[in-house]
């Protein structure tokens, strides 16, 4: 007569639905923590990118003496769209007379594109020229005063999280930018958001 093995090597279905069970709570403790991370890198990168954005304006700027850099918001990226909401996109383009918008004739040339903001977050410019539609450096580096404007600003990148989570770059007269989150813009006011 043979004797029949009675080790079984597979799991039994309690075994199968205490590791489910505990396989359900560690995951519903981790997703909400991962989409706390993952909107907290999506908003430094944006951030980030910001920051870059207005060193490459500021250099473009120093490198031709004479000519006027401009970034503005931009839907097509062409061209700038005249709107204070730059969340769709923004272009950055040498502004060889200085008038905020791109002309074929007078020689602009577009030096950067950038498409809309990813996460549903929005982007505001204050500061600057006043209306929020756009940023000039001239050829020191510094950015451009408009009347009644020292020429300092703020971009402020907001997400759901509202002020809290809001990331700004404060530009200074100098042209030198400081990031902040929750602190004060170029005016000293505490950052808002739309």
């Amino acid at each position: 007569m043979k004797l029949q093995n009675q080790n079984n090597a597979g799991f039994t279905l309690v075994e199968l639905l205490v590791t489910l069970i505990i396989l359900g709570i560690v995951i519903a403790f981790a997703v909400p923590s991962f989409q706390t991370m993952a909107t907290s890198n999506r908003m430094t990168n944006q951030v980030n990118t910001l920051s870059g954005l207005i060193a490459n304006a500021r250099s473009a700027a120093s490198t031709a003496p004479g000519s006027t850099v401009t970034i503005c918001s931009s839907s097509d990226g062409a061209s700038c769209s005249g709107s204070s909401n730059w969340e769709d996109g923004w272009i950055v383009f040498r502004d060889e007379d200085g008038d905020g918008s791109v002309d074929a004739g007078d020689g602009d040339e577009v030096l950067r594109v950038h498409a809309d903001l990813a996460g549903g977050n929005t982007l505001r410019v204050t500061g600057f020229d006043g209306s929020g539609q756009r940023i000039q450096f001239e050829g020191n580096g510094m950015p451009s005063a408009s009347a009644g404007s020292a020429g300092a600003g703020t971009l402020t990148v907001c997400d759901d999280g509202g002020v809290s989570d809001a990331g700004a770059i404060v530009v200074a007269v100098s042209g030198q930018t400081r990031l902040v989150r929750n602190g004060l813009d170029h005016d000293g006011n505490a950052i808002t958001c739309p």
